[in-house]
């Protein structure tokens, strides 16, 4: 019994060696895995394209001053074409995402990562892939061993800054950061899964905003039928509109008021329930959700002052 025993335990301490040798080797691989600019990385895909002449003069910069940052940090720049209708996903930043638009036909991307020491910059490495369906900016999931998922992981942080054409399609999921997009976008918007504010320049594609832990500030091109839907917010929402406004705006869920700034405003007859709100602005058509709404909703008129100072 004896025997057994002993060789039990000896096989068990084998094979936690073993564990132990292939993740040392994993992270002395990972430690290792960088590029001609000294940038630790999984995976990014190389620049294929020379930023764009209108883009070219003016370079991203930095502005936010990284105060939010660790005091190790690292920057990754990349430029990559992309065709009208593509999908730019950016999901899984521990940072603030920040995008400009312009009439331009490439990605320009400015990433900087930082921690609190330079060794745990070998952590939550970035992913870029770019193909067929456009650019996907992610951060790389950290694989753990039976050993080290015992731990925890050194805490990063990402921030994500582009200048992208405006007829794209843009998407977030998992942002732990403030989102905000500046110019134009003429293709669809998916802002899913922010922890902070969004807010955004004019968007004329279908828009889907849904699991934002902050406030939301959004500015619409003048309506054309294309869906607007609003879901499970946790804070104030301001919704913007240029030119004539024509929708139906159903409401459920709303723990705040529903206020609508606008002309042509109107409850159609018989339609109030409980838990419920349905306007109908001008002669009505584009759909307007807002869904499990924990603050109030403003719809007003592109221009308007921010609704803290509008009665001032």
């Amino acid at each position: 019994m004896r025997s057994k025993s002993t060789m039990s335990v000896l096989v068990v301490a084998g094979l936690s060696l073993s564990l132990l040798s292939v993740e040392g080797c994993r992270m002395r691989s990972r430690s290792n895995a960088k590029n001609e600019g000294g940038e630790t990385q999984a995976q990014i895909a190389p620049s294929d394209a020379p930023a764009d002449p209108k883009a070219a003069a003016a370079p991203l910069v930095d502005a936010d001053g990284g105060s939010s940052d660790f005091a190790e940090k690292e920057e990754i720049r990349r430029t990559y074409a992309l065709k009208p209708g593509q999908t730019v996903d950016v999901h899984g930043i521990n940072g603030r995402v920040r995008v400009e638009t312009a009439d331009i036909s490439t990605a320009e991307v400015l990433i900087v990562r930082s921690a609190k020491k330079k060794e745990d910059l070998q952590f939550h490495q970035m992913n870029i892939e770019h193909g067929e369906k456009g650019l996907t900016i992610r951060t790389e999931s950290d694989r753990k061993s039976i050993f080290s998922a015992l731990g925890s992981l050194p805490e990063g942080r990402q921030r994500v800054l582009l200048r992208l054409p405006k007829k794209i399609d843009f998407e977030t999921n998992g942002i732990n950061g403030d989102v905000e997009i500046v110019g134009e976008l003429n293709g669809r918007a998916e802002i899913r899964g922010v922890t902070g504010s969004v807010k955004t320049g004019r968007i004329s594609g279908e828009t889907d905003i849904t699991g934002i832990n902050g406030s939301v500030d959004v500015t619409f091109a003048p309506l054309t039928g294309k869906s607007i839907e609003m879901r499970g917010v946790n804070g104030n929402i301001e919704m913007r509109f240029e030119g004539a406004v024509n929708a139906d705006i159903r409401g459920r869920g709303v723990n705040g008021q529903i206020q609508a700034d606008l002309p042509n405003v109107e409850k159609p007859d018989g339609e109030e329930r409980p838990g419920r709100t349905r306007l109908r602005i001008g002669t009505g058509g584009t759909s307007i959700e807002l869904t499990g709404i924990n603050g109030n909703v403003r719809l007003v008129k592109a221009g308007a002052a921010p609704a803290a100072t509008a009665s001032k």
